[in-house]
């Protein structure tokens, strides 16, 4: 609605009738005013500040993370596999043992962000994580490639789950995908970009006797420190604590919840406790969405780790392979945006995580069948990479936003999301293994075991769906006026999605 070239009295009417359609319990008419004069243009001005204060931050962050997380499948066919002598399945070991501390420390990592200042504390995780990477740099063989890589997991563990959930408490729930779409997004950037980066690093191999691998982990390790230590000055802690929002506009962020349900006047509704933890990591509704973060943690890692050889058993050179990786993940990208903005605007998160999953599924089967000739079948097998792409990166933003979406409470959202990704990150143990280098350029049980998982999370996505809009459908047969004379405004919102008023997002 735009408010501009209209006469004073059709504006008060206009005012007037917005007042009456905000009039939710709770809302005062100053409450409204504000409301009604941030509705249009204004208020979009109010987002665009957001997004440009917090989303390239946190979107370079998660560039870097991966990056880093992400370039041994550079480093291993510029000859670091060699030159460490790894023999057998070490690589794959190596690679698997970065997410065993990543899983672990995820939660706890979650609940220090809640009770600290956030800025510092993933600025502390940046830095660390970058240090750990530029040694890398420096390993001698599989047992410190390990060492540096269980480190690794320690330190990029709280990342981004601190980054979805800061995300959640400057948007409502209608807004949240597109946002960590943009995030992911920088994600599926960085198998781009890290392809392209580790084909020009590659060449200064020899320079100061030092390998070509060795250079790529040196030099991508020290961006992240650079760029952590400035972080504190960068990152947005939250509405209330920042100098580049008015007190009214602060105001407007805090309305837009409270106008969505998502809070009420006195704040989210819940405190932290060791049974509302148990609770939360016992929810059904979170661990069915963790069998679908595992539908995208699986193959993601997978590729993330082995694209690179895949392209190369293909038949390309390694200088090459690095740069046939860039088209698959800028495809992912654009994928993850369209799907984010998508699912925000219709307010349904099913169709936007079942259809990249089928897509996937399409993929992963080409690529098992059409594995058995790979001289014959070398262009439909590329574009069959390029297909998993645009299935897999959708999938986690949506996730996360629906699974987000569907916890109200503020520490049951912190601790419900990274348990999410927590779990769901399991899902990476067999991702990095089920990928065997004796199989190759084949892989049958990788693509195998892919496939069985996809129709796992289809299934689970169906139930998850269903469920969902059973409950609904026994919320919307209570009478709201029933509902409101048996509870105060701040009592429903301390009950959370037990609410009879809370309507779960589909």
């Amino acid at each position: 609605m735009s408010h501009g070239h209209i006469d004073e009295e059709e504006k008060g009417k206009l005012e007037e009738k917005f007042i009456e359609s905000v009039a939710l319990p709770g809302f005062s008419d100053e409450d409204a005013d504000i409301l009604f004069r941030y509705e249009g243009t204004k208020g979009k001005e109010v987002i665009r500040k957001i997004d440009f204060h917090l989303l390239p931050v946190l979107a370079f962050l998660y560039l870097c993370s991966h990056v880093d997380r992400n370039n041994m499948g550079n480093a291993k066919i510029e000859g670091m596999n060699d030159d460490l002598g790894l023999v057998g399945n070490q690589y794959n070991i190596a690679s698997t043992l970065f997410f065993v501390p990543y899983i672990i420390f995820e939660i706890p990592s979650n609940i220090v962000l809640k009770k600290t200042r956030p800025s510092l504390w993933l600025s502390l995780q940046v830095v660390a994580w970058g240090i750990v990477m530029a040694c890398m740099g420096a390993v001698k063989g599989f047992a410190s490639l390990t060492v540096c890589r269980v480190f690794l997991g320690i330190c990029e563990a709280g990342f981004f789950p601190g980054a979805v959930y800061l995300v959640t408490q400057w948007y409502p729930p209608h807004e949240i995908q597109q946002r960590l779409a943009l995030l992911y997004t920088a994600s599926a950037i960085s198998g781009a970009f890290s392809g392209l980066l580790a084909y020009g690093i590659a060449n200064m191999g020899g320079l100061q006797n030092i390998a070509g691998w060795r250079w790529i982990f040196i030099l991508e390790g020290l961006v992240p420190v650079a760029f952590g230590l400035a972080l504190p000055f960068l990152l947005p802690d939250g509405p209330g604590k920042v100098k580049w929002l008015t007190p009214e506009e602060q105001r407007f962020i805090d309305l837009r919840f409270r106008q969505a349900g998502a809070r009420s006047a006195e704040g989210e509704g819940d405190q932290f406790s060791w049974s509302m933890l148990l609770g939360t990591m016992l929810d059904w509704k979170i661990l069915l969405a963790v069998v679908l973060a595992m539908v995208n943690a699986a193959p993601n890692a997978a590729f993330s780790y082995t694209m690179p050889t895949i392209i190369n058993k293909l038949g390309f050179e390694a200088s090459k392979a690095q740069l046939l990786t860039i088209p698959p993940y800028f495809c992912g990208a654009v994928s993850s945006w369209l799907s984010g903005r998508l699912a925000d605007r219709f307010s349904w998160r099913f169709p936007f995580i079942v259809a990249p999953m089928i897509v996937m599924l399409i993929s992963f089967i080409m690529l098992f069948v059409l594995s058995a000739n790979i001289e014959q079948y070398k262009a439909p097998m590329y574009f069959a990479i390029i297909l998993a792409q645009i299935g897999i990166y959708p999938l986690l933003p949506g996730i996360s936003a629906w699974t987000g979406n569907n916890l109200p409470q503020s520490w049951k959202r912190s601790i419900g999301i990274a348990w999410l990704l927590a779990a769901g990150n399991t899902g990476s143990f067999i991702g990095t293994n089920v990928f065997l280098e004796w199989q190759a350029p084949h892989y049958t049980i990788g693509y195998g075991v892919s496939i069985g998982i996809i129709v796992l999370g289809i299934v689970t996505c169906c139930i998850l769906e269903f469920f969902l809009w059973r409950l609904n459908k026994v919320k919307r047969s209570i009478p709201e006026s029933q509902t409101r004379e048996q509870f105060t405004p701040d009592k429903l919102v301390a009950m959370g999605e037990k609410s009879p008023l809370y309507i779960y997002t589909l």
